[in-house]
């Protein structure tokens, strides 16, 4: 009998213990307490337009996206772009007008594309899925401006290539649009475009060297990201 008081007294200092500390938890400051920070979506994603073509964006820290999506008035210059969180959204608003929002899903990002002049409570014009890059092709998809011929060239992770010069002031002036196709080799991209230009573009201490293959052996050039957008494992 005197060793079940024992027990039965045991029992009652621990729930005595328990209930004192529940107070001390509940008074924790919410400074203090763990912050989930949500998906990252920062880095070099593939999504498709309202064509259904595949395309790229880098999302950039500072809060800038470049897009390598060519068909524009820009050409191989792309599109720019600022994005901002809402919840666990992303919301990119283009320079053109058209704004993406990227969510997850149980399937894993979605996308929804919305035209210019229309809100997102409206019905988008397209949908699909982001995609996020491996890091090797994240090392070459993006947008780059070559040398000083002014040239901007897009690597898009579909093995598509386009070329263009700078846009003109003149009015109704069109740009000139080559393209081409890439794959990686070696690790370098070698570019074939369609007025049978061969190039090959190579990250050489902590630069990106455009090399023309040739008979007359022209000389290297730089290939510069624009703005430095380009956001990789390497860069």
């Amino acid at each position: 009998m005197f060793f079940r008081y024992i027990i039965m007294l045991q029992i009652l200092l621990i729930c005595f213990a328990s209930m004192s500390c529940q107070p001390r938890q509940q008074s924790i400051p919410p400074s203090l307490e763990p912050i989930s920070q949500g998906l990252d979506y920062l880095g070099s994603w593939a999504l498709n337009d309202t064509q259904n073509q595949l395309f790229n964006i880098v999302v950039r820290p500072d809060k800038t996206v470049v897009s390598n999506w060519s068909k524009g008035d820009r050409g191989a210059e792309g599109e720019r772009g600022t994005w901002k969180r809402k919840g666990t959204r992303l919301i990119i608003s283009y320079n053109d007008g058209w704004t993406d929002v990227l969510s997850p899903s149980r399937y894993g990002i979605s996308r929804q594309s919305y035209s210019p002049g229309v809100g997102m409570e409206d019905s988008p014009a397209s949908f699909g899925s982001a995609v996020r890059l491996e890091d090797q092709l994240a090392q070459f998809c993006g947008v780059f401006q070559a040398g000083k011929s002014g040239e901007y060239v897009s690597l898009l992770s579909s093995g598509l290539a386009y070329r263009s010069a700078p846009r003109s002031n003149q009015i109704g002036a069109k740009i000139e649009l080559i393209r081409g196709t890439w794959l990686i080799d070696e690790n370098a991209a070698l570019i074939s475009w369609s007025d049978d230009v061969v190039q090959r573009v190579t990250w050489q201490r902590g630069v990106y060297v455009l090399e023309t293959e040739s008979e007359t052996g022209t000389a290297p050039s730089m290939l510069r990201p624009v703005d430095g957008l380009s956001y990789g494992t390497r860069r």
